[in-house]
């Protein structure tokens, strides 16, 4: 990381210090060399006036989040924590348990959603089916509820579910080692997480790109081989791949495109996602029929930004 002169110009966030080297391959870019990177809205509606600078590493293809923020201060404001069970969650864990049942899931099996925010909502929706040796840990949920590192000496388990968490974290090497240590032998772990091969760096404008950049809360978005990469360092095999993510069904209105398009009718902010839905706004958009056509045809047109991997673990 290199130290820089703190400046702003046009909201656009810079600090101190600068993420310059790819953490899969080494490659370091020229953080003189402007045209090496792009320009993001943030999409949280605290901080909808500040963009951030993200590049792309030329040999792996991995994005990479630029400048080193306060995370604390970005995350303090975060919507997620006001998410409930909705149905619309309901149809997606569904296909969510779905990978996991493909590979011998069952009720009788451990699971630990690591990272599973402050509510849990996906260990709640496995418990209510009677999936009861589910648990959830985050490190940034309160002590007293899913925050209890006590949880963790529930293992080992034998399915580990890390979905929208690694490109969240500065050193996925020392995340992945944890879980390594917390799955039993031959057991598997999914891992869900955005497609930076999907990713468009030149369009900011449109929410199917930026929602994958989700600047500064995402540090490192991989590539289906550079996160293969890191599985084969914990010593993993690869059992499964999923090109789409789990929220993105054939389900009328329920697909990426579709959720999108709401996004862009709206404040074209994350935050909606957790908002009741405002289906007035959308009846009188002019986008009225683009949002429509998505409903039913969005899952066949789908951009696939994300992407999930099931490794296991040798016995």
């Amino acid at each position: 990381m290199q130290n820089k002169q703190v400046s702003t110009s046009n909201k656009q966030v810079t600090t101190s210090k600068q993420r310059l080297d790819c953490l899969i391959c080494y490659y370091r870019v020229d953080p003189n060399d402007q045209s090496a990177f792009s320009t993001f809205p943030c999409n949280v509606r605290a901080f909808r006036d500040e963009t951030f600078k993200v590049w792309r590493c030329p040999n792996c293809k991995t994005i990479h989040s630029l400048d080193v923020v306060d995370l604390d201060h970005y995350y303090a404001k975060y919507p997620i924590s006001e998410a409930t069970l909705t149905w619309p969650f309901r149809v997606y864990y569904g296909k969510l348990c779905s990978q996991l049942t493909k590979h011998g899931f069952s009720k009788a099996h451990s699971m630990l959603d690591y990272g599973c925010g402050v509510n849990g909502l996906f260990v709640h929706y496995l418990r209510q089916h009677d999936f009861i040796n589910s648990y959830g840990y985050d490190p940034y949920a309160p002590k007293d509820g899913f925050g209890d590192p006590a949880i963790l000496e529930q293992g080992p388990f034998d399915y580990i579910l890390i979905q929208d968490v690694i490109e969240h974290v500065e050193d996925p090497n020392i995340l992945l080692g944890l879980l390594n240590s917390l799955l039993a032998p031959g057991g598997y772990l999914l891992i869900g997480t955005p497609n930076a091969a999907s990713i468009n760096l030149n369009r900011p404008d449109i929410s199917d790109f930026y929602n994958g950049i989700h600047a500064p809360y995402h540090l490192h978005i991989y590539t289906r081989e550079s996160l293969e990469l890191l599985g084969r360092r914990q010593e993993w095999e690869v059992a499964d791949f999923f090109d789409r993510p789990y929220h993105d069904t054939p389900w009328p209105s329920l697909n990426d495109r579709v959720s999108n398009e709401y996004h862009r009718i709206l404040d074209r902010t994350f935050d909606v996602y957790y908002e009741p839905i405002d289906a007035w706004k959308v009846l009188t958009s002019s986008r009225l029929m683009f949002f429509a056509f998505y409903a039913f045809f969005g899952y066949w047109l789908s951009y696939r930004i994300s992407m999930a991997i099931i490794f296991r673990k040798s016995i």
